[in-house]
């Protein structure tokens, strides 16, 4: 009876009469019997720049504060931002906005940050996981503006750890002249997977 069930199952997925998740795990369970886990789907989150408390103070601000949230980083780039031309020069603390998860499965998380330099260094990017900073390295920024990733899945690999997630920014010590920074927008991207 079983085998019959399945085959039923199967057709029915294959001409697409089964649409919903719910319906297929109550035939699952009758078919194997136990508890089925349903996956909701995956989805993601940009948690933007929320407010920035000015522990870091070296790069200078333009604009308003929190300087790289995501009012108008497409719109009007040279609005609101932080700029140094300077080595080894900090900026921060910035926060993000609430997640409002708590239950779901993180997959993965990036530390994004819209930004430039002139000379195409490198821009280093530091986190604080509700108990210590972490470096999440060096990554080169263009010319000209664009996103580059920062990998925090290790770092924040809590709801609570990304609700609570700060971040500052750091040029390195460089050899020569090291360029303008420009850094216009900052945001956290979370991957996540839903199941009931």
């Amino acid at each position: 009876m079983k085998r019959i069930w399945a085959m039923v199952l199967a057709f029915l997925l294959v001409v697409g009469v089964l649409a919903s998740g719910e319906v297929v795990a109550s035939l699952l369970t009758t078919i194997v019997g136990g508890t089925v886990t349903v996956v909701v789907g995956d989805g993601s989150l940009w948690l933007y720049v929320n407010s920035l408390d000015l522990n870091k103070t070296d790069w200078m601000g333009i604009g308003e504060e929190p300087y790289l949230d995501a009012i108008d980083y497409h719109l009007f780039p040279d609005d609101n931002l932080v700029v140094t031309a300077d080595k080894d020069y900090l900026e921060g603390d910035f926060d993000f906005a609430n997640s409002g998860k708590s239950t779901e499965t993180i997959i993965n998380v990036t530390v994004q940050i819209y930004g430039k330099n002139s000379n195409t260094k490198t821009l280093e990017i530091h986190v604080w996981n509700s108990s210590s900073w972490t470096s999440l390295g060096e990554q080169v920024l263009s010319s000209s503006y664009g996103w580059v990733n920062y990998t925090a899945t290790t770092v924040l690999d809590t709801w609570a750890k990304i609700d609570g997630a700060l971040m500052y920014l750091q040029t390195p010590q460089v050899s020569g002249d090291c360029g303008t920074y420009t850094v216009d927008c900052a945001r956290l991207q979370v991957y996540y997977n839903s199941t009931s």
